[in-house]
């Protein structure tokens, strides 16, 4: 028996990262009994793929495809009147049937976020080769208020950082194992990658993976500048990967366009007449219907987003705000409140979306220290520490720059969850930089820096449980609210 608890002693850290991660994210996911924010949407295109259903959509499907996966295992809702969900594409909350669960709609998301604690993990104990290394920086992915309260819904974000950190993780293991790259990592990596972006098109930041992967690869040949061997090298990994990319999210869609049998109420989505006549000929999962149906969802999509209304922060109630405010949590969103007053005291239950101050803001002034390191390298020529810790620390505040550069581009109203994916890449780059300036600590375990990411560990969570009623719905006073309105950039308002 003690042998067999040795053998699998490096489970037990993981293992237990993980509970506390479900346990976090799990706990009473299917409140608040009523949908709320994107849910609205979201909810509505998962029971239509379980309705058969044919309708197009701004995102591609892999997510509502897992929410609607998740109500049919897990719903229990079969009883309920749910045709109203065939009709529109935003359901009121009046259109609802009485009685309705959220447990199964919510199951995907939920509890795909709270799994990817695990890549998480993973990715920074193959960095710094420390358990508790890993498991202090994994505090911040699980004990993150908005991460938390934006997953346990039904929405695209937690579904898509788990695939993210399944192909971050990959790249980090095919990068750490000392071996030569081969075709079937860009492959694999191709597919993953594909699923990210069949979620939302936003994911197609990973690209750049398959940049570093092949810098890594071809290194040498790229010192020698030796370009023929990197010409006929990228002859082969470029289509190794990008086929696999296309098939994956190809496949989605295929699935998204066979589901689609029935039209209902005459609502095609301007679908070309090619489409139509397949579907009505009951030929929806052939390959002419895919074909059209690839095509017209495309389409689609673009359009859609394209008529999408832009931020004006003068307009009352404007939810969306600048991305150069996200990295310090502006502007929190208020998704669902619920209002009750006993013996003349009002108490609200807020489903907030609300920065962790002490995760978001450690993760801005990781960004700038890194920046500050790369900028003292590569401008003025000083000396790294340690080689292949600072080229980690290049990828992830890369990734990070690179997604809020892209968004900045874009005039179309944002929100501040668009933010959660780089900062998951913010945490992963606070991590490596604390393993590369304590480096020769952590090296010996020197107990003072364990202490201190205890301590740090410790203070997250303090306030993670301090915000917690805005994570979980719990009621508050006004005086309580204003306790945690700590920043007038939140632009926090009480309901009273």
């Amino acid at each position: 028996m003690l042998q067999t608890i040795a053998r699998y002693r490096r489970f037990w850290v993981p293992a237990l990262v993980l509970l506390v991660s479900l346990l976090v994210y799990g706990i009473n996911y299917g409140s608040p009994k009523s949908m709320f924010w994107d849910e609205n949407y979201h909810i509505t295109s998962g029971q239509k793929y379980l309705d058969g259903t044919l309708f197009m959509e701004l995102h591609p499907p892999l997510g509502k495809l897992l929410i609607a996966a998740g109500e049919a295992v897990f719903g229990g809702n079969e009883a309920l009147d749910k045709r109203a969900f065939s009709r529109t594409d935003y359901l009121q909350g009046s259109q609802v049937p009485g009685g309705m669960s959220y447990t199964g709609f919510r199951f995907a998301s939920t509890f795909l976020m709270a799994a990817s604690v695990l890549f998480f993990y993973g990715i920074v104990w193959r960095i710094s080769r420390r358990t508790w290394v890993a498991a202090g920086f994994s505090a911040l992915l699980i004990f993150d208020n908005a991460l938390v309260v934006h997953s346990r819904s039904a929405m695209l974000e937690g579904i898509q950082l788990f695939f993210i950190l399944a192909a971050l993780y990959y790249f980090v293991v095919v990068l750490t194992r000392d071996r030569p790259v081969r075709l079937p990592q860009y492959a694999m990596l191709g597919v993953l990658v594909g699923l990210v972006i069949s979620v939302k098109l936003n994911g197609a930041v990973l690209l750049l993976l398959f940049v570093m992967l092949w810098g890594v690869d071809q290194w040498q040949n790229i010192k020698r500048f030796d370009w023929l061997a990197l010409f006929k090298r990228l002859a082969v990994t470029v289509p190794a990967a990008v086929v696999p990319l296309v098939a994956s999210f190809a496949s989605v869609l295929y699935v998204h366009i066979a589901l689609g049998e029935n039209i209902v109420s005459n609502r095609t989505y301007k679908a070309s007449e090619a489409y139509l006549n397949e579907v009505r000929e009951g030929h929806s999962a052939g390959p002419k219907a895919f074909y059209y149906g690839f095509r017209d969802n495309l389409r689609y999509m673009l359009e859609y987003s394209d008529g999408v209304a832009r931020l004006d922060i003068c307009k009352p109630g404007e939810n969306g705000s600048y991305a150069i405010g996200w990295p310090l949590g502006n502007k929190s969103i208020n998704y669902r409140w619920d209002k009750n007053t006993i013996d003349g005291e009002t108490r609200v239950r807020y489903i907030q979306i609300i920065a962790n101050p002490v995760v978001w803001f450690s993760v801005a002034a990781g960004i700038v220290l890194s920046l500050g390191l790369l900028i003292s390298r590569f401008v003025y020529g000083n000396p790294v520490k340690d080689v292949r810790l600072f080229y980690w620390v290049l990828a992830f505040t890369g990734l990070y720059v690179s997604y809020m550069a892209a968004i900045l581009q874009i005039e179309r109203v944002m929100y501040l969850y668009h933010y959660l994916v780089p900062l998951v890449f913010g945490m992963l780059n606070l991590a490596v930089l604390f393993t590369y300036i304590y480096h020769d600590d952590i090296r010996v375990n020197r107990r003072h820096t364990m202490v201190n990411l205890g301590l740090f560990v410790l203070l997250v969570v303090a306030i993670f449980a301090w915000f917690s009623p805005f994570t979980y719905g719990l009621p508050i006073n006004e005086d309580q609210f204003e306790a945690r309105n700590w920043f007038r950039l939140w632009q926090m308002n009480v309901v009273r």
